[in-house]
């Protein structure tokens, strides 16, 4: 076990190690998602149920992340990601073994589990090391890989399943979340946790220094959701786009997402974090409301430019408010309801977004979303700095 003060140089192995982690895990379920829909649909899943695959994970995270988030506080953070890691390793080579929807939904309950395992508590172990006013830049590099991961997983996985099955793309799932686990087991340090005061969980939700980053997930959830789940169909219907372009369209909205994030993070040690966490939702706001109307590739690739954009610009800075409160509520508690409130909202979001749709139409939907994120935009302006945040 080393000190809870780490050198520089054991602070850069750790910060290498869980780097390597989570960009080799996120690649393995990006590696997956896209091509899920048509994997479950080959077993007989119905609209329901491709519905039920895709909010099982979300809704495991959301009941699970309070609890690992307390663990990790109260034992240590090194177990329990290698813990993650192994169930992620099982659980990617059983999705070769499912023969029904109901085993993949099972499936998929117990991945989004694992997940609340591994990338939280890796962000909470990051803030435990963060130098004070320095929470952006190490943080905000750090949660580049889940982006950048997440961003070569599809295309990978695409390339896997054109050239060999999708047991293929399994097995590579398997090996990259093994790799991970190698990567740990052999290189991350034991780091005690910070003494905290502890608190139930109602209080930490109630700590003030977290409603930012509370709403900024909760907007974070109904932007995000309305632009990954509901541009394909603007793109195709209203846009005049390609299957090919809507790709491209949502390829440069992740990809710009862990450059400008990694760019920020500096900065947001430098500049007031609220005004970042503003900007950068008044630029994904600005990009939703762009979308409806639009016809043609380039209004659609400057859109997703300025969202992925405003994502890089946020982020960081609101990671960072996290480490802060962290200190004083346990880095594994903020780092786990930040998590938990992004999860509740990918369940509601895109369910409320569908019936905005089946109301009023497509177009709609980016409206309503794009004025959430603008009415966030002044109330981020107005929220109260936390006590000891340098910036």
């Amino acid at each position: 076990m080393i000190s809870r003060f780490p050198s520089p140089r054991t602070r850069r192995r750790i910060f290498l190690s869980l780097y390597s982690a989570v960009f080799a895990t996120m690649v393995g379920v990006g590696i997956v998602i896209p091509l899920l829909p048509r994997y479950a649909a080959t077993l007989g899943a119905t609209g329901i149920w491709f519905g039920a695959i895709f909010s099982a994970f979300a809704l495991s995270r959301a009941l699970f992340l309070p609890v690992f988030g307390r663990l990790s506080d109260d034992h240590g953070r090194r177990s329990l990601i290698i813990s993650g890691l192994c169930l992620y390793s099982l659980i990617s080579f059983l999705y070769t073994l499912a023969g029904s929807v109901y085993e993949i939904t099972a499936l998929r309950f117990v991945h989004g589990i694992a997940s609340a395992m591994v990338l939280p508590v890796a962000i909470a172990y990051i803030s435990e090391i963060a130098p004070t006013g320095e929470e952006g830049r190490f943080i905000g590099s750090f949660a580049s890989s889940v982006s950048l991961g997440m961003s070569l997983g599809p295309l990978i996985g695409g390339v896997i399943s054109d050239l060999f099955t999708m047991d293929t793309v399994f097995h590579a799932m398997t090996l990259l979340s093994l790799a991970a686990l190698t990567t740990v087991f052999f290189f991350l340090p034991d780091l005690p946790s910070r003494p905290v005061l502890k608190s139930p969980f109602r209080a930490v939700i109630a700590y003030k220094p977290l409603r930012g980053p509370i709403l900024y997930q909760l907007m974070y959830a109904l932007a995000n959701g309305t632009f990954m789940v509901f541009l394909p169909v603007a793109a195709i219907s209203t846009g005049g786009l390609s299957a090919s372009e809507t790709g491209l369209v949502i390829l440069v909205s992740v990809l710009s997402t862990p450059v400008f994030q990694h760019f920020f993070s500096r900065i947001a040690d430098q500049i007031d974090r609220y005004y970042l966490i503003a900007g950068g939702t008044a630029m994904i706001g600005l990009s939703l409301l762009l979308l409806p109307g639009s016809a043609g590739l380039q209004p659609y690739l400057s859109a997703a430019l300025l969202m992925g954009v405003g994502r890089g610009i946020s982020l960081p800075a609101m990671y960072a408010v996290v480490a802060v409160a962290g200190r004083e509520v346990g880095q594994g508690s903020a780092s786990a309801l930040v998590n938990t409130v992004l999860s509740v909202g990918l369940i509601i979001s895109p369910l409320f977004s569908g019936m905005v749709m089946d109301l009023f139409g497509t177009c709609m939907i980016f409206y309503v979303a794009g004025l959430v994120s603008i009415c966030c935009t002044l109330l981020f302006f107005r929220m109260d700095r936390p006590e000891g945040d340098p910036c």
